[in-house]
């Protein structure tokens, strides 16, 4: 649409030419329409602002004529009066492509500097860093997974696409991607119904020292309450915050060694 209009004078103009052709009119008419609007309306300030008359050459005798370049108020004025379904049509047109170059130039342009560029990529690297370092510290997460988040939020903030960091994250020794109830299936334990009996599993995690739950005063374990790492624990598994089906808490997601662990345990 934006060839529609053009900037001059740092001003965004269409001009008689375009606006005869798309609207389908003669150009020596809508010169006259012009020029009428321009004498009916002399006595106003905003007249000149309006309308520019100026010249083009004719492409086919090489003649110079005459022609008007107009800013959105002229081309209002002037298509005030046009009717019918096709002129409404180049109307929404024009008006479009005034509001997308008047929005272009706005918009401020700046130059692009490869050696800005470069610094900016440096800083954003060591500020993912930064941000990494400061999620383990808050976060108590792993050093992968902080990268992981670092690298998308400051990639964001300083609009680089951060893909190509990811490749030289370090993998995790032991990652953590089972669920207690894989830990069920890989272990043997199903209920009655066939499905993994994930109850046996946390208890057995429990005995063995790498989860519990918070105590009373009695040492009871306070029921409805979720499962937590100890201190032995977190050398196993990890704390995962969780939303889903309107609720919302921490699970603890372990890595295969605790398999190991539990299998000698019931031996």
């Amino acid at each position: 649409m934006t060839e529609l209009v053009h900037i001059d004078n740092q001003q965004v103009v269409t001009d008689s030419r375009s606006v005869a052709k798309h609207f389908e009119k003669e150009h020596r008419d809508v010169l006259k329409a012009i020029r009428h609007l321009v004498e009916g309306v002399r006595k106003s300030s905003q007249t000149p602002s309006m309308f520019h008359e100026t010249t083009y050459v004719n492409e086919q005798n090489g003649q110079v004529y005459p022609m008007y370049l107009m800013n959105r108020d002229g081309f209002s004025l002037l298509v005030m009066g046009f009717t019918g379904a096709k002129a409404l049509e180049w109307k929404l047109k024009y008006i479009e492509a005034f509001n997308a170059m008047e929005k272009a130039i706005k918009t401020p342009q700046l130059t692009p500097n490869p050696h800005y560029r470069t610094r900016m990529i440096g800083t954003a690297v060591r500020d993912i860093g930064k941000t990494a370092a400061a999620l383990e510290q808050v976060f108590g997460c792993r050093h992968g997974m902080a990268l992981a988040t670092a690298s998308s939020m400051v990639g964001e903030a300083y609009g680089i696409d951060t893909k190509a960091i990811a490749p030289l994250i370090p993998a995790e020794d032991s990652p953590c991607t089972m669920k207690v109830a894989n830990i069920a299936e890989a272990l043997g334990f199903f209920c009655k119904s066939g499905n993994p009996d994930s109850q046996k599993v946390n208890r057995l995690l429990q005995s063995c020292g790498l989860q519990d739950k918070p105590r009373d005063a009695s040492g009871a374990n306070l029921k409805k309450t979720s499962w937590k790492l100890t201190e032995e624990g977190r050398a196993y598994g990890e704390s995962h915050a969780f939303h889903r089906n309107g609720h919302s808490g921490y699970e603890i997601i372990w890595n295969a060694e605790v398999l190991e662990l539990l299998r000698k345990a019931l031996n």
